[in-house]
């Protein structure tokens, strides 16, 4: 931090505090040891989306549509998903369509590049 700061005089870091997810509507409970597995998978190369809040985002609200699982194409396209705020350590996904309206995603196990993102919290449509 101390050399990006030397080299851009102006650089401002995100805030990781904790204050994207707070405003959840309905919290969803994780399971740290299923996490953690979660994330040895990915560092050993398996389900290498869960490092992209997009597609953590996406996998959720599909599944929210589809609770017996994505058969094909998933209701809910890509392109129905904005990227809201990142911190880095947290993220809210807003969601054009379905029962879902925002998602809100932390890294829970590990907080860098290498990091899952977790569904911790979601908005409904109204």
């Amino acid at each position: 931090v101390e050399l990006a700061r030397q080299i851009a005089a102006d650089l401002t870091l995100p805030d990781a505090g904790g204050h994207l997810v707070q405003g959840a509507q309905v919290k969803v409970p994780v399971d740290m040891e299923m996490a953690r597995a979660d994330q040895l998978q990915v560092d050993r190369g398996s389900s290498p989306w869960q490092v992209d809040p997009l597609q953590v985002a996406f996998t959720f609200a599909n599944l929210k549509v589809s609770p017996e699982g994505i058969v094909g194409e998933p209701k809910l396209p890509m392109s129905s998903f904005k990227l809201e705020a990142n911190n880095g350590a947290e993220a809210v996904v807003t969601v054009a369509g379905g029962p879902v309206g925002r998602v809100y995603l932390q890294k829970l196990v590990r907080q860098d590049e290498t990091g899952i993102w977790s569904v911790v919290g979601y908005d409904p449509r109204k």
